[in-house]
């Protein structure tokens, strides 16, 4: 199963990426089920955690990081309200078009752009919060995201993550390989990506909430004053 892993992988190009993503994009049924897969079920409540933990108050600016087709507009838009701003990136044209779609459902000013996270496009010291769900461990660079994610972050910011890993434990890790594999053809997961390490190293007072034998996290931080 490690050769495959290693094949899966392989065949990746610098498209990938963009072509999965945006496949994706056009089976909204399907990637619903899919994320619900990869987070065992808790899509809700996990969503709800990561976004609460961002303490957004009326008025403030968040960043969506990644954003998909939008599924954190909802709870964002409410915990900004009418005069707040919701900022979504993603590098998929596909994910931008139903983010952009999705976005015009709430009563709050939703600004959808397409870029690279490696290069943000927003003023440093501009956002209140940083929201990342399942987006961090499908970019290759890791400290340079966040370190830009720092960057764009008022003084006393905050960011929260919500991602994923392989197994830990046995017996359940002997699957990594396989998991691994498949989810290379199909997405672009990193599952070695040091998400927890780098936002520990770049932000303060973090914390992180594990969940179904540390498969599952929430890793969340403040940008120093």
């Amino acid at each position: 199963m490690d050769a495959f892993r290693q094949w899966a992988f392989d065949r990746r190009d610098p498209t990938h990426s963009q072509r999965v993503y945006d496949w994706w994009s056009r089976h909204d049924r399907v990637y619903a089920a899919f994320v619900t897969a990869f987070l065992l079920g808790r899509t809700g409540e996990l969503r709800d955690r990561t976004i609460a933990a961002l303490s957004l108050a009326p008025g403030d600016t968040v960043l969506d990081v990644g954003c998909g087709p939008g599924s954190n507009f909802e709870r964002l838009a409410d915990a900004v309200g009418p005069t707040g701003t919701v900022v979504g990136v993603d590098a998929s044209p596909g994910m931008v078009e139903r983010a952009r779609a999705r976005g015009e459902q709430f009563d709050c000013n939703i600004d959808v752009v397409r870029a690279d996270t490696e290069r943000l496009p927003v003023a440093n010291e501009r956002v209140d919060g940083v929201c990342a769900t399942l987006s961090l461990s499908a970019m290759g660079d890791t400290e340079t995201v966040v370190a830009g994610l720092s960057d764009v972050s008022r003084p006393g910011g905050r960011i929260a993550v919500l991602d994923v890993r392989s197994f830990q434990t046995a017996p359940l890790r002997w699957l990594n390989p396989l998991i691994e594999g498949v989810s290379a053809a199909v997405t672009n997961w990193y599952p070695d990506a040091p998400i927890m390490q780098t936002v520990d190293e770049t932000f303060a007072a973090v914390s992180s909430e594990t969940f179904h034998g540390g498969t599952v996290y929430v890793v969340t931080g403040s940008k120093l004053d």
